[in-house]
């Protein structure tokens, strides 16, 4: 998990605790705002990680369809 990743899961958690303190004292409507920027952290965090998981399968199945000759060759050059 990347730095930004964890901020954007913290800061959501964070706007939770926050939403909910203001929904026991009565005030939903004025801070109404706090819970969409939760919702707006939630949603980006999960579309980075599912990013994240999509880009590792497909290096996954690049290297599996690479021939073991092929997978050396690059690893020569890299270094």
């Amino acid at each position: 998990m990347k730095l930004v990743d964890t901020l954007l899961l913290s800061a959501s958690v964070g706007f939770l605790i926050i939403g909910i303190y203001e929904i026991m004292m009565g005030r939903f409507a004025e801070n109404y705002w706090v819970l969409m920027m939760m919702l707006i952290c939630l949603f980006i965090y999960g579309y980075r990680k599912n990013e994240r998981i999509e880009k590792e399968k497909s290096l996954q199945q690049k290297n599996i369809a690479q021939p073991k000759g092929k997978q050396k060759s690059q690893n020569k050059l890299k270094k």
